[in-house]
């Protein structure tokens, strides 16, 4: 039985190189969990919230299960001075520059206090959004991040990070574009267009389902002979996907694991390609739903397709990926044999 654990945790020794082999798969389990909560959170189905509290929760009791004082684990020995990853040299050197733990706790404080001030006295929707929520979350991680900083530098920097590139790549644009009443530029709408609406009503045609497009509305025929028009928004463009794949990807690179410039090129151009196609399946997926079912059904899966079949293929690529890099890592370590 040992050696199926092994076998299950052997590509993530990179990663969990200290424990047991359960306690290893525990830890894993738990990010994974984390990762799904914290996800389906970010996408912001108000059918799937509880889902993803739910799963954060369960995530951080198998880590506190599954942890072990720094007391208790042999100390591995000291080879030389030990640099400091990239990402966490840069959140020390902007902590240094504030020289104040207070100041970095009030500003998470204050973002906090404007988003819930915004939403209560100045937005047309009082209730709480997706962007609302990530704004929240990196407020919150900004409050709490100078007291757990200490003991926790290294998940600290990565979820610092993680919400600050979220909210710097998908909230602030889309509160810029909101503002300006032009909203989309023409590069934005030739993408919506002819990367999205063109190839989404061709594939629900060879799959014998009648759509058209014009400009960024797909217009699909439904089985009973209803005629739907369908507005692809940012949601349905992709943004979300790609803004925390990247964020995920740059945070794990500076953080986790330097890459070689054309690996890192060759992974990143992967994963957004395979981003790119898994929004694109999601739409031909609620299209196809919404033939047969009906708009009802086509609102369901709008609702639920994405953050399922984001996890489904960022999980396959993480995995693929830490066992990769581990495997590396282990062929380099081995000596070479003399000629």
């Amino acid at each position: 039985m040992a050696g199926v654990w092994s076998k299950l945790v052997d590509p993530f020794d990179r990663a969990f190189p200290l424990g047991t082999p359960r306690r290893k798969l525990l830890q894993i389990v738990a990010i994974i969990l984390l990762f799904e909560g914290v996800t389906v959170m970010l996408f912001f189905s108000y059918t799937t919230l509880i889902l993803g509290v739910a799963s954060i929760f369960v995530g951080m009791f198998l880590l506190a299960l599954g942890y072990k004082p720094g007391s208790l684990i042999a100390p591995e020995p000291l080879v030389g001075q030990k640099i400091d990853p990239p990402g966490i040299r840069l959140v020390d050197a902007i902590v240094r520059e504030v020289n104040n733990d207070y100041i970095i706790m009030v500003a998470g404080a204050a973002l906090i206090g404007l988003v819930i001030i915004w939403n209560r006295f100045y937005s047309a929707n009082s209730g709480l959004g997706d962007l609302d929520t990530l704004a929240i979350m990196f407020g919150g991680m900004l409050l709490i991040f100078p007291i757990i900083m200490d003991k926790f530098k290294v998940e600290a920097t990565f979820s610092l990070l993680f919400l600050g590139l979220v909210v710097l790549l998908l909230v602030i644009p889309q509160v810029v574009m909101s503002l300006n009443t032009g909203a989309g530029t023409s590069a934005g709408n030739w993408y919506v267009e002819y990367m999205l609406a063109a190839p989404f009503a061709s594939i629900l045609n060879l799959v014998g389902v009648p759509a058209s497009w014009n400009g960024n509305m797909v217009t699909i025929e439904f089985q009973d002979g209803t005629i739907q028009p369908l507005g692809i928004s940012a949601y349905c463009a992709g943004m979300y996907s790609f803004s925390i794949f990247l964020a995920a990807f740059i945070s794990f690179v500076l953080v986790f694991e330097r890459l070689k410039p054309k690996l890192l090129i060759l992974v990143l151009s992967l994963g957004l390609v395979i981003a790119f196609l898994g929004n694109l399946f999601r739409m031909v997926i609620i299209g196809i739903v919404g033939y047969y079912r009906g708009l009802d059904a086509l609102l369901w899966a709008h609702e639920n397709a994405g953050w399922i079949i984001f996890l489904s293929w960022s999980a396959v690529f993480w995995y693929l990926l830490l066992g990769y890099i581990s495997k590396k890592s282990v062929s380099m370590a081995k000596p070479v044999p003399p000629e």
